[in-house]
């Protein structure tokens, strides 16, 4: 989390922009592109399910800062619930445990991620699944800080105690309360993270770690281990899994000490790596833009080195639509992440446009809209479901990235087919592999610059095998094929 968490203190004052709340089945596409283009040559696309990649755990997007927001007075909570977990299904909730962060006993954004959760519980049941829950910490409490502060001011890192060793077991008995206060409070805890960006020093909530413990800086790797094993003694067999170390950067040679020295100390504490992108390619906040394609190096590094581990990329957020979604698709196909996170699935308003706010953006009197960022995500979360196993898929074209996904009963394909031309492109998709008889296909023009929520999640409604899709010009499209 970068420029936007250092300006939470003034964004409240800043709500410029208003909120509409029309769903995706209001939307009135633009003539423009009212039916799918025709193409004189549309390009073979074919799939090899014998040739297997990862399982997919899920897709998601953190609720922290603002999310309170959008239940005030109860205006759209239940609309953003359906649009966030029914219509996008999105099924990986990350939280900010913030608990005695104020007061003992209690975390004060307790009753708004239970009302997160249970929303999604909801509506994950009504498909058969369960929410997954990520808690991580962006700092334990003040009286654990060697700053005495919540933010990472300082280079702060855990306290000594009076024997100048680092506090690794209170440390732990803070997380194992943590758990059972929100275990307690309804929120069941799959997944936690000890601390966010572990190698940066936040000006807002931060704690530094190294990977072996030094005079500066407490080891990551022992507060981890503390963790685990205060965890494990405290819930057996249903203790949440750990991933670490949640670093800023995707780059092997950052990652590779914390997971080394972890697995030095206890490897079956270790249950995959956690990362973000905020270092590893190219990317302008300023500009809002991400070059897809600079961090494919890092992502095959970190494919082939961590070949049997898995991998979440939990948070991020840069870049226009069109690059954020072949940014996705190449950390699922480089990589092979088994889960990918957006940064925040509500944020405030602030300064915000239709393509530059997060998955959705919230007014202080809970007024709320989608983005398009939102609709990015959705072509990947709503029909790649937890289970899925990504396949070998070829488009045919340099101008077409894709990725494909198999049903565990075999019987439903997902497609996600990225045109990231200037020109309308087209494929027949071939059915020697996959017998499919039916296809349904839904579909966002993004364009260079996101601007119409009107254009994005087309549906296209359903083709037989012999119909082109049709892809027009920086769009995205999810196809899915039914035996």
């Amino acid at each position: 989390m970068k420029l936007k968490a250092i300006t939470v203190a003034v964004a409240t004052c800043i709500l410029l922009t208003s909120c509409a709340t029309t769903s995706s089945s209001e939307n009135k596409v633009t003539s423009k592109y009212k039916k799918m283009p025709n193409v004189s040559n549309p390009k073979t696309y074919r799939i090899d399910t014998s040739t297997t990649y990862q399982t997919i755990d899920g897709f998601g997007a953190a609720y922290t800062w603002y999310s309170d927001w959008l239940f005030h007075e109860n205006k759209t909570g239940d609309k953003a619930m359906d649009a966030l977990f029914s219509d996008a299904k999105l099924s990986i909730l990350r939280f900010k445990n913030e608990y005695e962060y104020t007061k003992k006993g209690i975390a004060e954004n307790g009753e708004t991620m239970l009302k997160y959760y249970k929303g999604a519980e909801k509506r994950c049941a009504e498909y058969g699944e369960k929410p997954i829950v990520l808690m991580c910490c962006w700092s334990p409490p003040a009286a654990l800080k060697s700053n005495n502060q919540i933010n990472g001011t300082g280079d702060s890192t855990l306290r000594k105690n009076s024997d100048g060793a680092y506090c690794y077991e209170e440390y732990a008995q803070w997380w194992k309360d943590s758990i059972k206060y929100y275990t307690n409070l309804g929120i069941h805890v799959d997944y936690v993270s000890i601390q966010n960006e572990v190698e940066f020093t936040a000006s807002y909530d931060g704690c530094r770690f190294d990977a072996y413990e030094n005079e500066k800086f407490a080891s990551y790797a022992k507060a981890f281990v503390a963790v685990y094993h205060a965890l494990k003694k405290e819930f057996g067999d249903s203790a949440p899994k750990m991933l670490g170390p949640e670093t800023m950067s995707c780059e092997w040679r950052t990652i590779l000490p914390y997971v080394k020295a972890i697995k030095e100390l206890d490897e079956e504490s270790f249950a995959g790596i956690a990362h973000h992108l905020y270092v590893g390619g190219t990317a302008s906040e300023e500009k809002k833009s991400v070059d897809p394609d600079s961090f494919i190096t890092n992502f095959m590094t970190m494919g082939n080195n961590f070949s049997d581990v898995k991998k979440w990329q939990t948070e991020y957020y840069i870049g226009h639509a069109i690059q954020q979604a072949e940014l996705i698709n190449n950390c699922l196909t480089f990589e092979n992440v088994n889960a990918y996170l957006f940064w925040s699935g509500v944020w405030s308003t602030s300064n915000s446009t239709f393509e530059n706010a997060d998955l959705s953006s919230v007014m202080w009197n809970g007024s709320w809209r989608k983005a398009a960022k939102y609709y990015v995500m959705r072509h990947f979360s709503e029909y790649i479901r937890p289970g899925y196993t990504r396949v070998k898929a070829m488009s045919g074209s340099g101008d077409i990235k894709t990725s494909a996904y198999i049903s565990p009963d075999k019987k439903t394909m997902t497609l996600v087919l990225i045109n990231k031309s200037d020109e309308n492109l087209g494929v027949l998709i071939s059915n020697s592999d996959f017998n499919y008889t039916t296809m349904h296909a839904y579909q966002s023009v993004f364009g260079d610059v996101a601007e119409d929520e009107n254009d994005c999640w087309i549906d296209r409604g359903t083709l037989v095998p012999t119909d082109e899709v049709g892809l027009p010009p920086k769009s995205v499209t999810t196809v899915v094929l039914y035996l």
